[in-house]
């Protein structure tokens, strides 16, 4: 948390100074929720914050931290009925490009970075459930929608290399997943005259 108050006040400081945003406030951040759909099955919610600097009216840089947690639930008479539980954490370098200069903005992006996804998975008969986690790179690629200060995307994160050991086991950790997200942003908005 101390790095990214640290990052956030460096680009506080930064926006008087190095601004060449013509039309907006260069300094923005973003906070808000969002839904998130695993790729196999189940369902998610999740927070997020984004500051970010705007180096143009167009192009943004920043950070993104975000927390997810995914539920999956299997019912069925079978030995296999049974579900897991799962969160992501993600620290991501990202940049927007945002069309246009109006209140209404289209914006397209793509994030980097580090991805810890954890899962506690569970079978029926079982006593205690199988815990796996793990530190993994990962990309963000993104879509979304400026509306005055209101913000709705849609995230993928696709986390690389999700294969960990369970009692010896190699097994695969999923937890790629769509976030669809609505928030709020405070800067970055046209500049008054």
């Amino acid at each position: 948390m101390k790095k990214l108050l640290i990052i956030c006040t460096f680009f506080a400081n930064c926006t008087q100074s190095f601004a060449q945003a013509e039309y907006h406030t260069p300094f923005r951040w973003d906070i808000g929720m969002h839904y998130a759909r695993p790729s196999n099955y189940g369902v998610g919610i999740g927070i997020f914050t984004e500051p970010k600097y705007l180096i143009t009216d167009n192009l943004s840089v920043g950070v993104r931290a975000e927390a997810t947690v995914l539920g999956r639930l299997k019912t069925n008479a079978s030995q296999d009925a049974g579900g897991s539980l799962g969160w992501v954490t993600s620290f991501l370098a990202i940049s927007d490009y945002h069309f246009g200069e109006t209140k209404i903005r289209p914006t397209i992006g793509i994030g980097a970075g580090l991805f810890r996804p954890t899962a506690a998975s569970y079978s029926k008969g079982d006593k205690y459930p199988e815990l796996a986690r793990g530190s993994k790179f990962g990309i963000s690629p993104r879509i979304g929608l400026d509306i005055w200060h209101f913000r709705l995307s849609a995230d993928y994160n696709f986390i690389f290399g999700q294969r960990n050991l369970i009692d010896g086991q190699s097994i695969d950790l999923n937890q790629n997943h769509l976030s669809i997200k609505l928030g709020i942003f405070f800067g970055g908005g046209i500049r008054e005259e």
